[in-house]
Order: structure tokens, then sequence, then C-alpha cells
């Protein structure tokens, strides 16, 4: 192989002696020189190439790469560069007597060294450089590889071959290069992302002998991490999941991947789980052990989050529906202790009948309770913060309380009167303590003694912690009884909403889980101990607060002509819109009335005369009680409003004309209907 033509030179005699033998012609000797040269172009072509089949990186590829094209041709200058991918640009470059060496090429060397390969495979003459294309792919070049001698030395076909060889050498080293780094990369990927996978990968045999896993895996399993176990060490799956996981691995032996089947009550490191688990066999070469992978998944925190969006869904329903019960039953409750009201006073003087009387205003209290448990149920009533004193507000209710219990319940009290005042909705709380002693109540069946005792506590850390709230100072309300008591399961329930053990018509299931409400919803708690046959204490802990008591509202005692005031009376209930109007009627005012907010307008736009206030229900089937008042208002700003309601609260005022709106729970008494009215329209005045 003819490398190089060139110029006439006289040999020396060392030179025409070496490897020649004697009596040869010129043309004998040429054909053995070109022969010599070609066998050491060959083991130099070799050597390259065994040179950069051991390398993986770039910068030493074309550094080696440049070397040996340098050796190979004699070259004075020999360069290999990249310019695709993420290490480019970059050039090797070897130089007679100088080490190869690698660079990033820069603009000033654009005129020294060949350009940028553009299109085509063939090589090239550039000036002095032989110059070939690195080929990625037929249309496209990595780079070139060239080498450039003296200008006296020419470049023949030879030479060019064999740059070609080393420019494919070139390009299988790099794409290899290229290749190694893109499976590295993605090795690394899929290395992370099973690592990190939410879910347990297990690679086991057919017979179940586990062989990997992941560190999901570990959690739920409660396995050491792959890398920390011996290879003597055993890991097994749970006993309670090993003949679901052979049938599902026998299934996936059959062919295909088997997906979705659950493992309930697992017991792992002491915790009942409930498993997922989805399986695949893993290809295998000739002669391997067949593989399979599992995929397992802790699915116990989504089924119990789905149960309890279940039952909140159940909730809402049936809170809504409570809503509606609460609305109607304090309509009702109204009438009842409205007219028992109107009647005691026109038998003031029959004893019997008054006695029957209050029995009924007693037990429409008692029914009152029972709406505000609705009410809490359904999330319609919001509470009413207020500082109060519970000593206070028990002895208010001690008469009522006692009545309720019964002569076979023996009512003991417990109450400091310096344990200081605590911020929450005072009438929550009243229904809590009748709750809690009705509760008592009906566990001492044959008669017995309850205790009621409110005293200071100041709560420890730990114990803080235990409870959910914060350490510091509390007033503790204890109810405490002598009945049947509890046992362990049905204690651990008691505070579920609808939880009842009193059975059908008995219980609710309300009172408890209000009274939770309340202690947790005003920063306490409440708690329960107790056993079968040695009665229930609870125990409710609220934030003691140095505030003094919020005034009681009075009512203003307003002498004022009969008849100067009109009043429009709006509700959809025709029994409450006649007790109102008669009521009011009765104390001189002139009523008008209407069934929904819709006649409401038509009525206020064509009374000739002026509406001094309008009386109305929140909760109507139409157009609410508390928009009317707004599009009333926006018509007479000086108009006075006044919204009754069993399942709102003072809120429902907010947007109103604050001095001149108020609110009236319901149920209410004829005495205090009649004194807000006088109190406002004595604002009004």
């Amino acid at each position: 192989m003819d490398v190089a033509k060139k110029r006439p030179h006289t040999k020396t005699a060392r030179e025409t002696n070496v490897n020649e033998p004697p009596g040869l012609s010129t043309e004998s000797r040429d054909a053995i020189r070109k022969s010599q040269r070609i066998a050491i172009q060959l083991h130099q072509l070799i050597a390259a190439s065994i040179r950069v089949n051991a390398l993986r990186n770039e910068v030493e590829i074309v550094k080696s790469l440049a070397g040996s094209t340098r050796t190979v041709f004699d070259a004075d200058v020999a360069i290999v560069t990249l310019d695709t991918g993420s290490l480019s640009p970059l050039r090797g470059i070897a130089r007679r007597g100088k080490r190869p060496l690698s660079e990033v090429p820069r603009e000033a060397d654009d005129e020294e060294f060949p350009a940028r390969w553009e299109i085509g495979s063939e090589t090239r003459i550039e000036g002095d450089w032989l110059v070939a294309p690195v080929l990625e792919r037929r249309d496209r070049a990595r780079g070139v590889i060239a080498v450039r001698r003296g200008a006296d030395l020419e470049f023949g076909d030879e030479d060019r071959e064999v740059l070609v060889l080393l420019a494919q050498m070139a390009s299988s080293a790099l794409g290899a290069a290229e290749l190694g780094r893109t499976i590295e990369a993605s090795e690394a990927r899929l290395r992370v992302l099973i690592e990190t996978a939410p879910v347990g990968i297990v690679e086991a045999d057919v017979d179940g002998n586990v062989r990997w896993w992941n560190a999901s895996a570990s959690n739920i399993f409660a396995w050491p991490d792959f890398a920390d176990v011996d290879d003597a060490e055993i890991t097994v799956f749970p006993p309670s999941t090993s003949a679901g996981l052979h049938e599902l691995w026998a299934e996936v032996q059959k062919g295909g991947a088997v997906d979705g089947r659950d493992f309930v009550d697992v017991e792992i490191a002491g915790r009942t789980r409930v498993l997922t688990a989805s399986a695949a066999r893993l290809p295998t070469s000739d002669g391997a052990t067949p593989a399979i992978l599992t995929l397992i998944d802790d699915v116990t925190n989504n089924r119990e989050l789905i149960a309890e969006l279940r039952h909140a869904h159940t909730m809402e329903t049936r809170g809504q529906v409570a809503s509606r019960i609460a609305h109607d039953f304090n309509n009702l409750l109204t009438l009842i202790s409205g007219y028992a009201e109107i009647l005691s006073g026109d038998v003031a003087t029959n004893k019997k009948s008054k006695q029957m009387i209050n029995e009924i205003q007693t037990t429409a209290s008692r029914a009152s309770l029972l709406t505000g448990q609705l009410q809490a149920i359904g999330r319609t009533s919001d509470p009413e913060p207020m500082v109060f004193n519970p000593v206070a507000i028990i002895h208010a209710n001690a008469e009522v309380l006692q009545r309720i219990l019964g002569s076979s319940i023996e009512l003991q009290w417990s109450l400091d009167e310096k344990a200081g005042n605590v911020r929450a909705d005072a009438d929550q709380f009243e229904q809590m303590i009748m709750n809690l002693s009705m509760n008592a109540r009906d566990a001492m069946p044959k008669g017995g003694t309850l205790s009621i005792g409110v005293a200071p506590q100041t709560v420890s850390s730990d114990r803080a912690l235990e409870l959910g709230v914060e350490s510091g100072d509390y007033v503790m309300i204890a109810v405490a009884d002598d009945g049947v008591g509890m046992d362990e399961e049905t204690r651990a329930r008691c505070f579920e909403a609808l939880f009842t053990t009193k059975g059908a018509f008995k219980g609710t299931g309300m009172g408890l889980a209000s009274a939770r409400r309340l202690a947790e919803g005003s920063g306490g708690a409440i708690w329960c101990r107790s056993s079968l046959g040695e009665g229930t204490t609870f125990e409710v802990v609220l934030p003691l607060v140095d505030e003094p008591v919020a005034p009681s509202p009075t009512s203003a005692e307003v002498d004022r002509p009969r008849g100067s005031a009109t009043v429009l009376i709006v509700d959809d209930d025709e029994g409450l819109r006649n007790f109102m109007s008669r009521i009011l009627e009765r104390n001189g005012y002139q009523i008008l009335t209407a069934d929904s907010a819709e006649q409401a307008l038509i009525e206020f736009d064509d009374f000739p005369g002026s509406i001094d206030l309008l009386l109305s229900d929140v909760v109507m089937g139409g157009m609410s009680g508390r928009e009317l008042a707004t599009a009333l208002q926006a018509k007479d700003s000086t108009l006075s409003v006044l919204l009754v309601s069993g399942t709102a609260n003072r809120t429902i005022i907010a947007e109103l004309n604050p001095a001149a709106s108020d609110f009236l729970a319901k149920p209410f008494q004829p005495s205090q209907l009649i004194d807000k009215v006088h109190e406002m329209m004595s604002r009004r005045a």
C-alpha cells in the first residue's frame, strides 16, 4: 500500500541493506518496502482499535485516535473533532514530538484546522489536510478526522482508505460511548424510579423465595433494606399472604400479568393492614430460573379515607334531613310553648291546670335540646362563642335538671364558684349538661346518684399532647353516675354521631357527638371513664379565659302607644304566621302577612302607608328572609328587620343595616317576641 509519493531520495548503505536480500531489482525492493509499510500500518490500526474500544469517554477517545492517526500516517498533525452531542464541541489533537491532548476548540483556531463537515461521506483535501467525516449516520457527521504532512508529501488513494478506516473506528467508538452513557443514564433513572416508587416491588422465584426488593417493600413488610441483608438471611412474605400470592403467581405462570388482588387483615409488625398486589413474569434467558415481579401497595389509609368519605356523604345527607326536621320542629315548639305561655296567664288561679301547663313548657324545653342536637349534626347552626361562668349556667338550669331526672335520682353538686370563666357557645353548653345528665339518668333505671362538678385544672404538656390541646389552665366539668357503665367497645364508640345503645326510638346518638363538637370547637376536650357495673364519668375541659362574663341582653321597658306601628309578618308556616300575628295584634300592632318573600314584596309595594318592621322567617321555599330584608331595606333604609330562625344565628343579619336589624332564635316565648319588637320600635323612635 503506497502511503505517499515521496521526493527522490538517495539511500544510505545501511538503508539499502536493511531487510533486503542482495541482488534484488529496484522493483523488488520497492515491493518489499511497500509490504513492510502495510504490515506496520496494519499493526498500528489493530493497536489503535484495541485501545479505543477500551475507552468509554469521548475526551479520551478523540485524544487517543488523534495520536493513533498521526502515528499511522507519520504526519505532522492529526485531529479528531466532535461537533455533536452533549460534550461538543471537542477536539483531540496530536502534533509531532508532543503528547496528544483534547481541548475545546477556539474560534482563533478556525484558520489552522479544517472546517466542520457539512455534507457527504467522501474524504477530501483541504490545503495540506486530508479530511474524512466521522459519520453518525449516512447524512449526518459527528465530526471529522484529519491529518497534515509536509507540503512536499502528497496523499494517495491508499491514504484515503486508511483514513476512512480510522474514521469508521472513531464513529464506532464515539457511538458506543454515547450509547453507554445513555444506557447508564437510563439505568440511573430506572434505579431512582424503582427505589422511590410508592409501591413495593419484589422479585421472587416461582416458589416464593424472595430475591430482591425496593425501599417501599421494606417499609410495607418491615423488612431491612436490601443492601443491608446478608446472603444467608431468608426473607419471606407474611404468612397470611402466602396462599393468595402463590395463587397469584400460578396464574402469572400460565401467561400474562395479573393485577388487583386484595389481601385483608395482614398482620405486619403488630398492625393489621390491607394490601393489594399485582404480578408479572420477568423475561429470562435460556436456562435461567424463572422469576416473578410482584408489586405490593399498602392501601389501608386509602380504604379508611374512602370509608370516611362515604361516612361524610352519609352524614351530609342526614344533616340536610336533620336541618329540615329541626326547622319544622322549631316552628311546632314555638307554637306549643307560645300557646302554653298564653294559656298559663289565663288559668293562673287553677293550680292543677297551671301545673299541667308547666309540664308542657318543660317538655317543650327538652324538645328544644333535641332540635339543637339535630342542628349540630347537620352543621347548620354555627356556634356563638361568648364568655360565661359554667357554675352560673349550671345553677340557672338546676331546677330544670332536677325535674328531668326525677325523684329516683339524687343530684349532688360540687361547684367551685372560683373555677373561672370560659369562652364557648352558652346554649350548646347548656345542651351538653342536659344531654350528659339525661344519659346518666337512663344508665340508672332503678335510681342512683348523679354528681356534677366544676373545678379549675392545670393540664400538663404530656396530658395536653394526649388530649390534643394546648397546655395551661382549664375549667373542668365532670358529670358522674353510678349506673350500669359501659364495656370497652361501647366506650370507644360513644362519641360517634348516631351511635346509641338505647334501642329504637329511645336514643338519637347525637348528644355525645354534640358534646365533643362543643369541647373541641372551644379549644378543649372531652373524655370518658367507664366500666361495666361501676358507672360512668364524663370529664370536659375548656380553656380558662381572663375576661369578664358577657352581659346578658335585657329588654327595654317601653311605654309606647298601642297600635302605632305596622309589622309585615312573613312565614311559609301558616300556624306560626297566625301565632305571631295574634301575639302582636293583642299588643296593639297593625299586622300585614305574607306566606312567601315574593308575596311580601308585593304587599310592601301595595301598602299605602308606612311599614315599620319586617318580621320574617329565614328559611322559606323561594327567596330567603335575608334576601327579602336586603331588598326591602334597599327600598326603605329606615325599615327595621327582625329575622327569626331555628337553624340560623345572629350572623344572618351581618350584611343588613346593623342599627335597624336583629335576630330571635326559635323556639321563642310570646313575651320574648313582644320584648324584642318593643325594643326595636324604641330604637326606631
